[in-house]
């Protein structure tokens, strides 16, 4: 029995051929290239994983309805007849490096305009550290102090604050690694730190309001 040989192997570079379109947002993959990494006869389909260049090149819309969609913008499966065999222009590492880049500056777009809006926050912060800090600059930077909040989470037996609560947050206190952003609050005559990600805004009206809840919205889904 003669079996026809694959046109691919596992690890060839290719380029996707001009004229190719994503049919479901209408983006030119013209030019695209990557290397192939899995094979499908039957279908004769390959899947490809983009290269850093391709990667770096993606529209951002593209990237951020991909990752709300819960779709894989790193790869693409696309027919034999519409790629063709290149040269390599780049590096595995190089690859997963831009990957791990571009997952930290969109990787909140599941959560819609919501995940947007973290995203813009946390712009070119690459490690958990670094995105407390992005949101204790941006917070010092969009907050009014002193406003009045509502304590959202359980607290521990026994504590002088409790959820439903209602207390005054004075100003911004600092970072901590299992907490996040703390801030200093008062009650009943005494000042406390307290994690800022367990407060609500009671106004609906302030401009604190929406803030504070994004940045309790990116600390519960870290």
């Amino acid at each position: 029995m003669f079996f026809k040989k694959k046109p691919f192997k596992l690890g060839d570079s290719v380029r996707f051929k001009d004229g190719q379109k994503d049919e479901d947002s209408d983006v030119d993959m013209s030019g695209w290239q990557g290397r192939v990494i899995e094979i499908d006869t039957r279908q004769k389909l390959v899947l490809v994983a983009l290269d850093s260049l391709t990667l770096k090149s993606l529209p951002r819309e593209y990237l951020e309805e991909s990752e709300e969609e819960g779709l894989n913008w790193a790869e693409y499966y696309i027919g034999f007849d519409d790629v063709e065999l290149i040269q390599p222009r780049d590096t595995q590492k190089v690859v997963e490096e831009t990957v791990t880049a571009l997952s930290n500056s969109v990787g909140w777009a599941f959560l819609g305009e919501e995940g947007r809006d973290i995203n813009a926050v946390l712009a070119g912060a690459d490690n958990e550290h670094a995105q407390m800090e992005a949101w204790k600059a941006h917070l010092q930077k969009t907050l009014t102090f002193p406003f009045q909040a509502k304590i959202t989470e359980w607290q521990k037996p026994g504590s002088i604050l409790q959820s439903g609560h209602k207390v005054r947050v004075m100003s911004i206190h600092g970072l901590d690694d299992l907490y996040g952003v703390l801030v200093k609050i008062k009650r009943g005559g005494r000042s406390h730190t307290f994690p800022l990600c367990d407060l609500e805004v009671v106004a609906h009206n302030s401009p604190n309001r929406d803030p504070v809840h994004l940045y309790a919205v990116w600390y519960a889904n870290r």
